[in-house]
């Protein structure tokens, strides 16, 4: 009781907002960022195979 009272009050006083959940990636989010990842690992590579040459 006395916990919920002072979350409450601390809410009030500092403008604190809660924070809403986050939202479970789609498919095609998955997808792009994987994309990504894999052309920066490909650059990447790249990059060390021309200075180690």
């Amino acid at each position: 009781m006395i916990a919920n009272l002072h979350q409450a009050a601390t809410n009030v006083i500092y403008g604190v907002r809660e924070q809403k959940g986050t939202k479970p990636s789609t498919y095609r989010q998955r997808v792009v960022a994987d994309r990504i990842v894999m052309l920066v690992l490909l650059m990447f590579a790249i990059v060390v195979g021309v200075f180690t040459a």
